[in-house]
């Protein structure tokens, strides 16, 4: 039985193979602390293998993946003993644009200045 996956994360790398492309992932493991703050806890790895390369998907991109999860056990390179890899069957690879920050903006417009929160019209 196929396990369905879907989140959101960070493109590391990128490789290129005969058959298709894989685009290792990265996703924060978030949880909420006695604060009431988020906070990062973790990271989960994904290798995200697709047919064909996604136009705007690059490495240090966000991305929406959808897939069908596969596990796989292996033994580590430094002899410490075995690991489980993460790996995903890409069904829907997208990009995701981050939002536009100050500086992207003055690009544009040179003349927009960022307004500090407390004298914020709203």
């Amino acid at each position: 039985m196929a396990v369905h996956i879907e989140f959101e994360g960070y493109v590391n790398d990128v490789r290129n193979y005969d058959w298709g492309i894989v685009y290792d992932c990265s996703h924060q493991q978030r949880q909420m602390n006695k604060s009431n703050q988020w906070e990062t806890v973790g990271y989960d790895y994904f290798a995200v293998s697709v047919e064909k390369a996604v136009p705007g998907v690059e490495k240090g991109g966000k991305v929406r993946v959808q897939g069908t999860l596969k596990t796989k056990r292996y033994e580590k390179k430094d002899g410490s003993g075995t690991a489980v890899a993460l790996n995903v069957r890409g069904v829907s690879v997208e990009p995701l644009v981050k939002p536009a920050s100050v500086s992207d903006m003055q690009e544009l417009w040179p003349t927009v200045k960022e307004i500090p929160q407390d004298n914020a019209p709203f």
